[in-house]
This record gives C-alpha cells, structure tokens and sequence, in this order.
C-alpha cells in the first residue's frame, strides 16, 4: 500500500510545490490539492508542482460536474497532465463545496457523477467525443495536443451506489473517512462489483481519505483534531455509530452546529458536546495525538492495506511540512 499527502485549501501555490517536492523526495505516491469554493483555483495552483516535480503524482480533489461541466473538468485535467508529464489525477464525486456555494440543485448525483467520468474517461483517448446522456452531452470535443500518459480518473464515494458505479467505469474510487470497522460494509461489495464488471485485475486503485493530526504536542493535535470533525463524512449517521450512542449520534444529527461553529473559528471547542462524545470521534475519525500514537496508528492503517487498499491519502492540516516529515520518516517506511 502507498502513501499520498492532501494538503489544507489555503496554501498558496509556491507552498504547493515546496511540499510536494519535500513530499517527492520521501517517496509518497501523489500530492492532492483541495478543491474548496473558498480557496485559490486547485487546478492552477498545482502547476507550479506539476512543472517543478519529477515522479510525484499530482491530483485535485474533489471536483463535482454540478460545479463545473466534465468537458470542462476533461480540459482541465488533461491540461494539467501536460503540466507534469502524465502524473496527473483528479477525483470526481457528486458533493463537494462548490455546488452549496453555487445554490446549485444535484438532481441525480449517482447517474451525474457516472457520466461525468464517462465523458472525462473518453476525452482522453477518444478522437471525438459525442455524448448524450440523461443528464449531461458532449458534442465534438476534442483534445489533439494531449499526448501523456493517461491520468487516473477517481470517483469520490463511500456509498454503496457510488461505489458500484465507480467499479464500473473509473480507474478508481477515493473512499473519505471510512475507519476500519465501516469496511464490512463495502468492501465486499466493491471487489464483487469489480469482479462482475470483469475489472478485479485491471490494477483499479482503492483509496481513502485519513484524517492526519499527529503532532509532538498532544493537546495541540486534539485541538486540531476537534475542529476539523464536521468534515469527517460531515457527522453523517454511518460515521458516528461505531464510536458512540445511537443517543448520542441522533443528539449530534440533530444539531451540528457547534461542530461547524468550531471548524469556522478554527478551534477545538465544540460547545454543549460531551468530552467523551468529542474524545471518542477524535479517536475514531481521524489519527491524532502525540508520537508515542504513532506506532498504534500504523497497525490501524495496516488495516486498509490487509482489506485491499492500494493508497490511502492522509490529510494534513497546520504545519504541513513537520507533518509530511513525520510520516515520511515513521509512517511511509512501516507501511511500505
């Protein structure tokens, strides 16, 4: 199994290439660059890394077609793979940012999201391509000038239906925040979806996202760690479950707002929940705590490798460079 970084949304983009580059030199596979409404265009800013970088992949995550048009996403891509070389990736998914920001209406996310990757799919190999969908149509498209290696095309899923959908037509699929104990629930039904597809050994690349907060302060990381929990799965039932009451979750559905209050200020203090109810999501949503945590979170990715995982991609928030560090010198070596 191997190891991406993503990086927080607000880096600008010479930071972006100073640690992808740093990334580069450890050995990670990929640098993802957020795509958020509230930040700097994430395909652009990856250029600089893109020209700079000489093994490392380069991806943007997460792109919905509801915000931007898959000719488009097509364009994009495929541009940016001419950036790097063919290292390029990007994931595609129905949620994201942007269409909230947008006030744009989803329709139907599972059939959007699939011919959204179909028309990215025949983009890049495709001479012309016409398309009519349900929802989306491509008429004439064409890209003459690209001629890298193909980029790796994601679905962004944790859903059973996405994940079906992404056995059939993606190269991959980029789970977010699935633990350990939500595997039972998907992963059979990935591998049978690939097996009757006909695809179980065409080399499809099986991610997730991880939350990473490890830091040599251990109440610095927690804080850190509090702050970020309504972006874990966004509090969703299926994420809370495992780690606390089914009282507690329906108290934490019905009222998120503390949650987000934190994450908007930026800091660990969800007001009115439980300190249990906090420590329990920290522990099972994300890997944090100080380096003596280390060791325990390794097995815990071992986890994702012995069901299947090709990749997982640890998301790293403040000081990104100490953090790329750490698990490019502990982490990156156990693992591989």
């Amino acid at each position: 199994m191997e190891l991406d970084i993503i990086l927080e949304a607000d880096l600008k983009p010479s930071e972006i290439k100073d640690l992808g580059l740093l990334a580069e030199e450890y050995g990670f596979r990929a640098i993802w660059a957020q795509n958020y409404a509230r930040a700097r265009d994430a395909f652009m800013s990856l250029v600089p890394l893109a020209e700079a970088s000489k093994k490392i992949g380069v991806g943007v995550v997460i792109v919905s077609p509801y915000e931007m048009h898959p000719l488009k996403i097509a364009n994009a891509t495929l541009t940016l793979n001419e950036f790097c070389g063919g290292r390029a990736l990007v994931t595609i998914g129905a949620g994201g940012e942007w269409p909230g920001v947008m006030n744009v209406a989803y329709g139907k996310r599972v059939k959007g999201a699939r011919e959204a990757i179909e028309i990215v799919k025949r983009s890049i190999t495709a001479p012309a391509v016409n398309y009519e969908g349900d929802v989306y149509h491509a008429r004439g498209f064409a890209a003459p000038w690209h001629h890298e290696a193909p980029p790796l095309i994601y679905d962004g899923a944790s859903g059973p239906q996405m994940l079906r959908m992404a056995a059939a037509v993606a190269d991959g699929v980029m789970m977010s925040d699935v633990h350990p104990e939500m595997l039972e629930a998907r992963m059979p039904l990935l591998h049978q979806s690939l097996v009757e597809n006909g695809r179980d050994n065409d080399g499809f690349r099986i991610s997730n996202f991880v939350a990473w907060h490890v830091k040599a302060d251990r109440e610095e990381s927690l804080a850190e760690a509090r702050r970020e929990l309504i972006i874990r799965g966004w509090l969703e039932r299926d994420w809370l479950v495992p780690d606390i009451s089914a009282g507690e979750a329906a108290a934490i559905l019905k009222n998120k707002w503390p949650f987000l209050k934190a994450f908007r200020e930026r800091h660990g203090d969800v007001e009115g929940v439980p300190q249990h109810v906090l420590d329990q999501l920290v522990e099972g949503l994300s890997l944090a705590g100080d380096h003596s945590d280390i060791e325990r979170h390794i097995e815990r990715l071992h986890k994702f490798a012995d069901a299947g995982f090709t990749e997982i991609a640890l998301r790293v928030h403040d000081n990104p460079s100490e953090s790329i560090r750490v698990i490019g010198d502990i982490v990156l070596p156990a693992i591989r």
